[in-house]
């Protein structure tokens, strides 16, 4: 298997057992579970370099700087105090703890929630899986944050550069989540030339984006339109 970061499941409620493990979560709050596989093979192991990837991620996602973090692993990662090169065992837990920040900020970003906080539990068999919950206030939008911070560490960890659609992906989901009942719309077609001009992208642009947010499960629209 060639992916750094699989997803195996997601699903959605109370998750009440989790709760205790971070006097964060807010009483009954509902949340997203993502259990993911990360892949390191032994050869790579130590080899990457988390905190430029970090660096890179927040030049995307700003708001990081703000996250408060347990574990210290954002501020070990921003001062680069960590020598993250020589601790191959814990490389696997920091990639999934990346993720979940990463989840937090997208669906902060796109909800506007005030806060919102999360915990990444390993496994002890098979020690590469992990449970992520992290509060959702919308369950689509949950999906949506999970399966783009998943496209978005693979690129990060294999040193791609980071394509304009992920800012723009994000950029759009906003818009939707903004006005709702676009997202309720069998059919995306009226409002494509709205986007294009309130964006200023081009007509095809949109139509691509809002294909990949069908794909990621933020928009309900039969892809029925063209280019």
């Amino acid at each position: 298997m060639n992916d750094i970061l699989q997803i195996r499941e997601i699903s959605y409620g109370e998750f009440p057992e989790i709760c205790g493990l971070n006097p964060r979560f807010k009483p009954k709050s509902k949340k997203v579970k993502i259990v993911i596989d990360v892949h390191v093979p032994e050869s790579q192991k130590g080899s990457r370099d988390l905190p430029s990837a970090f660096g890179r991620l927040m030049k995307l996602l700003p708001s990081l700087e703000r996250h408060q973090c347990g574990e210290h692993l954002l501020e070990d990662l921003k001062s680069g105090t960590r020598d993250f090169r020589s601790q191959h065992p814990d490389e696997i837990t920091d990639i999934a703890h990346m993720m979940e920040h990463v989840i937090i900020d997208l669906q902060t970003n796109i909800t506007g929630m005030d806060s919102c906080s999360g915990i990444t539990c390993g496994y002890k068999n098979p020690s590469s899986r992990f449970d992520l919950f992290v509060e959702c206030r919308d369950r689509k939008v949950g999906l949506f944050s999970a399966l783009l911070a998943t496209d978005l560490l693979k690129a990060l960890l294999a040193k791609k550069i980071l394509s304009g659609r992920f800012r723009a992906s994000i950029d759009l989901a906003k818009y939707l989540y903004a006005n709702k009942s676009l997202l309720q719309l069998t059919q995306l077609e009226p409002v494509v030339s709205r986007i294009s001009t309130e964006f200023g992208w081009k007509r095809r642009f949109v139509l691509s984006l809002l294909g990949k947010l069908r794909e990621f499960g933020l928009v309900s629209a039969k892809r029925s339109w063209v280019a």
